[in-house]
């Protein structure tokens, strides 16, 4: 209503009409009413509104300037690879803007640790330095193909090389320990003793002597390296009989000497005997491969014939035994015989 009733034109209220006509002649000639139209204002126009803006430099592609940079030149160094730093009017690189922090604290710089700053330059050189790089051209498929083989080629030779260079080592190793297991053997020859326990403990009785086979452990292993030392003696069948009290037992006892036991057989006459040779073959024969050295302590005969195959092995076999008690065919099949009457003062116990 207030739109419809502004809009419309403004005319002049209508004068009353007059009660009486006045006469003709003193009618007064009345100029005719103005209309009052609301003419449009006319405002002057304005100006142009000038915007002054700073005049930047272009922005630099620095990736592409690196990329032309000869390999030998420094390559050039941007503060940052996104954005070129700007210039001001008068010609400078502007301060960089600072962003300010919010209410809730985002946003605020956090303080730079002594070795931050070195972490940007070093990444920034490394990816400028790549990217000054020529790129990598693509190759077919048999050139790669080609490639692949001639790695593996070399690592076959480098593997086959590295083989045999330990297989050289190995030989190296083997030929100095057999060297020295030589060298050491002929030093210290290896030497095992074997006694005949009844053999010379009879011999010993019906002189009334006592024997330390301490003592004459000792004197067998001079010079020499101790393998092992088998005593074999027979004992009684009675249960009850202590070994280490026992007449062919207690003569070894606190001795490094392996005893070997086995009881006595009664015969109809009233005798007893224990037979230890075929357990005393064994051992020597099996020991003899390990040997430099073996000492048989007994004048049995039957033992010819094993003293004649350990001497074909290249094994030197001492015969140790009374005058009385020994064979004078085991004497001669010997690579040494020792007169055990003869050493009693190495012998005896004291």
């Amino acid at each position: 209503m207030v739109r419809f009733f502004g809009k419309q034109r403004r005319t002049p209220a209508k004068e009353p009409a007059a009660t009486t006509r006045e006469p003709a002649a003193t009618r007064v000639a009345r100029p005719a009413p103005r209309e009052i139209t609301a003419e449009p204002s006319i405002e002057p126009p304005k100006p142009p509104r000038r915007r002054t803006t700073a005049t930047r430099a272009p922005r630099r592609d620095w990736a592409a300037e690196a990329a032309a940079t000869p390999v030998g030149a420094p390559s050039p160094t941007p503060a940052s690879l996104a954005v070129s730093p700007s210039i001001d009017d008068v010609g400078e690189p502007a301060p960089p803007k600072r962003r300010r922090g919010t209410r809730g604290g985002r946003g605020r710089k956090k303080p730079a640790m002594p070795g931050a700053a070195a972490e940007p330059a070093a990444a920034t050189t490394a990816t400028t330095a790549a990217l000054a790089r020529p790129p990598t051209t693509p190759v077919s498929l048999e050139e790669a193909l080609t490639r692949q083989a001639e790695v593996i080629e070399s690592f076959a030779r480098d593997v086959g090389a590295t083989l045999r260079s330990l297989q050289a080592t190995v030989v190296d190793l083997q030929t100095r320990l057999s060297e020295q297991v030589r060298t050491d053997g002929a030093s210290h020859p290896r030497v095992a003793v074997f006694v005949d326990v009844p053999n010379v403990i009879y011999a010993a009785e019906r002189r009334g002597i006592d024997i330390d086979f301490g003592r004459v452990l000792d004197y067998f292993t001079r010079g020499r390296q101790l393998v092992r030392a088998s005593a074999y003696a027979p004992i009684s069948d009675d249960p009850q009989a202590k070994l280490e009290s026992q007449r062919f037992v207690h003569h070894f006892v606190g001795h490094p000497y392996r005893i070997i036991t086995k009881p006595l057989k009664r015969f109809a006459d009233g005798s007893m005997k224990a037979n230890f040779d075929i357990e005393l073959a064994i051992d020597i024969l099996t020991m003899s491969d390990r040997l430099d050295v073996v000492v048989l302590m007994s004048g049995d005969g039957d033992f010819r014939r094993l003293v004649e195959m350990i001497s074909s092995r290249g094994v030197r076999v001492e015969v140790a035994a009374f005058g009385e008690s020994a064979s004078s065919e085991l004497k001669t099949v010997a690579d040494a015989y020792i007169e055990i009457g003869a050493h009693l003062d190495e012998f005896l116990s004291r």
